[in-house]
Formats: C-alpha cells, sequence, structure tokens
C-alpha cells in the first residue's frame, strides 16, 4: 500500500499552431507500507518515507486532421522526467517517445497508420524502482491484459527500464446516420519490455498480436471496443481478448 501527499507548477508555450511546450516540476511525499512480502526486494524498496522532486519537459508537434480519429497526418510527442541526484530519494531518469503516422487515401475515408513508442529509463542510485518502471499490456499493447507482459518475480509485477511498440494498421471510417460515428481499425502490433533491476532474466523477448478494434464518437467523447490475439508471447504473459476502454484505440 502507498499514500501519496505533493504539489507541482506546470507552464504550456504554443511555438505555432503545430508545435507546443510544457514543463514544470512536482515535489512528492510518498509513503510505502504494509508489504504483502517482507522478503521479496522489488516491495521492500518502496517501503518507507520518500521525498522526490520530479522535473519534466514536453515537446508535441501535431499536424494530424482530427483530434479524436485523426486520418492524415503526423503526430511525434517527446517526454523527459527527471529526479535529481541528492534532491530526491528516487533518483532517475526517464524518457518515453511517440511517433504516429496516418496516410489516407484519396476519394475515400480508408487510412493506413503505422504507431511507435520508445521509452528508457535508468536509475542514479543501485535500482529503479518498480513503481517507476514501465509495464506492457492492456491499452498499449492489446490482446494481452494490462501488466500481463514482462517478468514476475512471486506474483510480483516488475515491469521494465526499457520498452518499446509498434503497429502497423488499416482503418476506415463509415457514417451510419448523421449522429452515429463509427472507425473501424484492423491493426498488428509487436513490442517488448525488458531490464528490470530486479530480475537476471532480461534476454529481449519480442511479442506480437492482430486484432480488430470500433472506435465510437459519442457525445461524451470517443470510446473503443476490440478483440486481439497474440501472435508471439511468453508463457508466463497474460492474455486478454476483448477490451474496452474510454477513448481511441489508437
Amino acid at each position: 500500500k502507498s499514500r501519496k501527499r505533493g504539489l507541482g507548477y506546470g507552464l504550456n508555450f504554443e511555438y505555432d499552431e503545430y508545435v507546443k511546450f510544457s514543463t514544470g516540476f512536482s515535489y512528492q511525499f510518498v509513503e510505502g507500507y504494509s508489504p504483502t512480502n517482507n522478503a521479496n526486494n522489488s516491495i521492500s524498496d518502496n517501503i518507507g518515507e520518500f521525498n522526490n522532486l520530479i522535473f519534466d519537459f514536453n515537446i508535441d508537434r501535431d499536424t494530424t486532421n482530427n483530434l479524436f480519429n485523426p486520418t492524415d497526418g503526423h503526430k511525434n510527442n517527446l517526454s523527459i522526467f527527471l529526479s535529481p541526484t541528492d534532491i530526491s530519494d528516487d533518483p532517475f531518469l526517464k524518457l518515453y517517445y511517440s511517433n504516429k503516422n496516418y496516410f489516407s487515401f484519396k476519394d475515400n475515408n480508408n487510412y493506413l497508420f503505422l504507431n511507435t513508442n520508445i521509452g528508457v529509463s535508468e536509475s542514479f542510485d543501485s535500482k529503479l524502482k518498480t513503481v517507476n518502471a514501465f509495464s506492457l499490456g492492456g491499452r498499449n499493447f492489446r490482446g494481452f491484459d494490462y501488466r500481463g507482459i514482462g517478468p514476475i518475480s512471486n506474483g510480483i509485477y516488475l515491469g521494465g527500464n526499457k520498452i518499446f511498440t509498434s503497429t502497423l494498421g488499416y482503418g476506415s471510417s463509415f457514417l451510419f446516420d448523421e449522429k452515429d460515428n463509427i472507425d473501424i481499425k484492423l491493426f498488428l502490433t509487436t513490442g517488448s519490455i525488458w531490464d528490470s533491476d530486479y530480475t537476471s532474466d532480461n534476454e529481449f523477448n519480442l511479442r506480437s498480436s492482430t486484432g480488430i478494434s470500433f472506435d465510437f464518437l459519442t457525445a461524451i467523447g470517443p470510446i473503443s471496443f476490440s478483440y486481439a490475439i497474440p501472435i508471439e508471447k511468453n508463457d508466463s504473459d497474460v492474455t486478454r481478448a476483448f477490451s474496452f476502454s474510454i477513448g481511441t484505440t489508437f
């Protein structure tokens, strides 16, 4: 269990109609308690009181033609998080890059898309705690359960310091009537997560899945349903074929 309290401050800048910057910082007081397994270092390292100061920087360039269901254009985002040594109890550096590309066909509503995500994080101390590590599965990898991909120790999900996914897909928007807008996508996703500081089993193992999704644009925003099946997986991975979420699939 954990308690977290803190405060933060951020600034947003618009360079032009396509490029935006944001930067800020946050102070966090974290208290971890009631461990389920005192012998597991991935848990015990999170037990205690920790004070952290985290600086963040984001740059976003978006030329897509639609906020919710883009069919043409490109979107790139780079996020950097720094928790400095000698200031924070959990010093680390985390970088995450997202690249989304949409290519529409002429004279119809069909399009191709290619989305790639890459993440790298490192601790300035001995180990990167699992709370600061990446996770894989669920919304960021359809066909697998939330935190269904990656190393597990005594039933505890460890995550990883490095992550990547790449999705190639085909989409089509069609209108049933003036109120119902549905976007259908066929997709193939591949990726992996590795390099946890809490296990020696850190081989790079590729996973992949394929599926279909339906995105419904409603009055309260987009909602999505998807069905995906794994093509490549590890024996320890947890799969989930059906998923539902608020927001678009990709």
